[in-house]
């Protein structure tokens, strides 16, 4: 009985201290007054207590009794819920952020509500757990007004944070209009270090944009989904409702505080959105403003030379400070490197070491390398200062407009390398960062699977640990060190790049100057002689030159050689040999110009050779057929020649193939080789006498004698024919249909065309002579016998009969 009435006195007194009851609740009944008695159901119990009925001892968290501020979480509200569309319309107010009271409320509205929860539950505790009819607050009521609690805290956050992204937004906004006077601040004209700031605030505000927009449209995203579940809470809500009856069961009001709590977070949502978008406004004020300041700036923008001296002066300190470290560090990396040689010893003196001896040879090599690490930056941070400090000292000249362009054109070359020697420097710091963090896994993996009962192993990993963070703290450091240098180098390029009032002879000297630098590019070098692009576009040049000097030189020569003695057919094999020799030294003469030794072709000649044993040997061994029919001369130009059985002039000998001609003007191409491996009939290979026949045949019971002289005659008679030797006659055989004969005779003759002209007349002759001497040549006939049983009847008609015959047959 005791313990049920301290419980009720603790919720009573507690109650009332958390300031939920007010002015403007319902008041208590007189039972619960302070200068009232207490009033508990049945306190004559017996010792076995029954269950306290806090609905009948705390009037005020009833519905009919409770604050109103506490009938969304201790009772059911009568209220009806709101919804989707109801948020969407802006009925549940977002705060302003300009005030904070309605949040203030809200949060000691919950404060109080899971206060009440808290001592529902506290009190359900402490009684009997047999009655179990009557409502208490659920442990889930107390975790989600705990959540709605942070829910609102996180509101009052927004709203605070919102009011000072606006009130940022505003004071840009102001002083963007005061911009409208093209003034700055400070009086002109300005540091060129300003117009440094102002570049890199430009360049850091678009690096954020994207971040920005991407973060705006996750805020939408988040608000979207807020909203969907309030949605679904509802739903859920209603269909909770239709299968229990009774508005103070706990399910139901666990769905209730559910709904309040999507809708806490629909309201953080949109505050957060807001936010999102109040900063997006923010940062492209600031980049307008940036903008306008720079636009001013650049009108009217000074690099002194103290500016400078301060430059160079920051240099020097830097230098300076750098030494320093690096002689502080190799203190340290002798004491270092002592402990590590120290800790080997004991490893190799000790036959079967513990995991605590060799992690720590690990941790000390670990700090020895963090050391080392330290001291390369370093160094090669001081090797970049002699970089920076030139860097500025150009930037000064070009500024000051004392730089001539050949200067500029070889500092922005220099610029270029060095930035692009930075991007290398910079990616594999990034890889050697990454490297670390595997290992720094690595061992934070050994430290969690260390047990408490080793912690001198546990020691020396967290030493490695540590210097693996300092290496990449150094890797981090570095990097940012070489984005400084590289923003240096940059605003150099930009000065140099960027200078206006460039006229047409500034434009016509950097495309020399970049012809120039493009022309001496250097591809490779052999022997310590650079092949650059120059030297082979100079070279494929000479052999296109030295190609056409020998087709032209060799032509020259070739048509001087008749009238030195030589004939048509020497003259064109030396034509064509001292083309080839021209060509090859042309082609030689090219590549000693470009210090090509020939002992660089050499490993190409098992390529060479195998591309000649394969693909290549078809078309060599026609060259090499037409070099010796050109040296061997067996077949010169203007030959007749009587290849596969036809007859043509050779007009061309060539590297590959020879020309014929043919007696029908058609140009037949042959392969050099085919000269040399099959059977050619040169018919003029020694002289232009050939020796011609012509086969006639004539009729039986002619006078054979009389028919070989005139034969003769007409061979002889014929002015192309040779007397010596003199024609002669062959009979040659008895034909079916005649008597064949042959005469022979010797004619000179290039071409087929004269040969055929010279037997055209001899057969024209020999026709001439028959008739006038009644020799009939001889045409084909045949004889037909005919064997019949009986006689055969004929009938002779006259003309007349049979033209009669005829006339009746019309």
């Amino acid at each position: 009985m005791l313990r049920s009435k301290t419980a009720i006195a603790l919720l009573f007194y507690s109650y009332v201290l958390s300031g939920a009851i007010t002015a403007q609740e319902t008041p208590l009944p007189r039972s619960l007054m302070l200068n009232a008695p207490l009033q508990v159901a049945d306190t004559s119990s017996p010792v076995t207590d029954a269950p306290l009925q806090v609905a009948d001892a705390v009037p005020a968290l009833t519905p009919a009794a409770a604050p109103a501020s506490l009938h969304s979480s201790s009772a059911p509200v009568s209220a009806p819920l709101p919804t989707v569309n109801h948020l969407a319309s802006n009925q549940i107010p977002v705060p302003d952020p300009n005030s904070s009271a309605v949040l203030q409320e809200k949060q000691q509205q919950v404060a109080s509500q899971l206060r009440v929860a808290l001592l529902q539950e506290q009190a359900k505790q402490t009684t009997d757990s047999n009655d179990t009819d009557k409502p208490t607050a659920e442990a889930t009521d107390v975790d989600l007004l705990k959540q709605k609690e942070v829910t609102i805290a996180q509101q009052k956050t927004a709203a605070a944070t919102l009011e000072d992204t606006q009130t940022k937004l505003a004071e840009l906004e102001t002083e963007f209009n005061k911009l409208a006077d093209n003034r700055l601040d400070v009086e002109p004209p300005y540091s060129i270090l300003l117009l440094d700031q102002l570049n890199d605030s430009l360049n850091l505000a678009k690096a954020r944009k994207e971040a920005s927009e991407a973060s705006l449209i996750a805020a939408r995203d988040s608000v979207e989904r807020a909203k969907l579940l309030v949605e679904n809470q509802q739903k859920a809500y209603r269909q909770l409702k239709e299968k229990i009856v009774g508005e103070e069961d706990p399910k139901l009001r666990a769905a209730k505080l559910e709904i309040e709590l999507a809708e806490e977070l629909l309201v953080l949502r949109r505050q957060e959105a807001s936010i999102e978008e109040a900063g997006e406004a923010v940062r492209a004020m600031g980049t307008k403003i940036d903008e306008k300041k720079l636009d001013i700036v650049r009108r009217n923008v000074q690099f002194s030379k103290e500016t400078l001296n301060l430059q160079l002066a920051e240099i020097d300190a830097r230098e300076n400070e750098i030494k320093r470290r690096v002689a502080a560090l190799q203190t340290e990396l002798e004491y270092a490197e002592k402990r590590w040689l120290a800790a080997r010893q004991d490893v190799d003196s000790t036959s079967n070491p513990g995991p605590e001896l060799i992690e720590k040879v690990e941790a000390l090599k670990s700090t020895r390398q963090t050391i080392q690490l330290e001291q390369s930056v370093l160094n090669q941070q001081l090797q970049r200062l002699p970089t920076i400090r030139t860097a500025w000292e150009r930037r000064y000249i070009v500024v000051a407009g004392t730089a001539s362009r050949e200067e500029r054109r070889v500092w922005v070359d220099e610029t270029e390398q060095q930035l692009d020697a930075l991007n290398r420097e910079r990616r594999a710091r990034e890889f050697k960062i990454n490297e670390v963090r595997v290992a720094l896994a690595t061992v934070d993996a050994k430290i969690d699977a260390v047990k408490g009962d080793n912690p001198d192993v546990r020691r020396w990993l967290e030493s490695k640990q540590d210097s693996l963070a300092k290496q990449i703290e150094i890797y981090s450091s570095s990097i940012l060190a070489i984005e400084n240098k590289q923003r240096t180098l940059n605003r150099l390029l930009v000065q140099i790049q960027g200078r206006q009032g460039r006229g047409l002879n500034d434009w016509a000297a950097d495309t020399w100057a970049a012809a120039q630098r493009a022309w001496n590019y250097e591809i490779t070098n052999i022997d310590d002689f650079s092949l650059t692009v120059g030297k082979i576009l100079n070279t494929i040049l000479l052999l296109f030159i030295g190609y056409f000097a020998a087709g032209r030189l060799s032509g020259w020569f070739g048509r001087r050689l008749p009238k030195l003695g030589v004939d048509e057919a020497g003259a064109n094999a030396i034509e064509s040999l001292m083309f080839y020799a021209l060509v090859v030294g042309f082609a030689l003469a090219a590549l000693r110009y470009a210090h090509v030794p020939l002992t660089a072709f050499t490993f190409l000649g098992g390529a060479i050779a195998i591309g000649i044993g394969f693909g290549s040997q078809n078309v060599v061994n026609n060259f090499i057929s037409g070099l010796i029919l050109l040296a061997e001369r067996p077949i010169k130009v203007g030959d007749l020649v009587l290849l596969d059985e036809v007859y043509g002039n050779i007009t061309q000998i060539g590297a590959r193939s020879t020309q014929i001609r043919t007696g029908e003007n058609l140009d037949i191409i042959v392969p050099n080789s085919k000269f040399l491996e099959n059977n050619v009939i040169n018919l003029t290979r020694r002289d232009d006498r050939l020796r011609t026949s012509i086969s006639v045949g004539v009729a039986y019971g002619s006078p054979l004698n009389k028919v070989v002289e005139l034969l003769e005659k007409a061979a002889a008679d014929h002015g192309s024919v040779h007397i010596r030797p003199k024609p002669f006659v062959w009979f040659n055989d008895f034909g079916d249909n005649s008597l064949m004969f042959q005469v022979h005779f010797w004619i000179n003759a290039r071409s087929m065309a004269q040969m055929k002209k010279v037997e055209t007349d001899v057969r024209l002759t020999i026709d001439r002579l028959f008739r006038e001497h009644e020799i009939v040549i001889a045409f084909p006939q045949r004889d037909l016998h005919i064997q019949t049983p009986n006689p055969i009847q004929l009938r002779l008609i006259n003309d007349d009969q049979s033209g009669a015959d005829h006339l009746r047959a019309a």
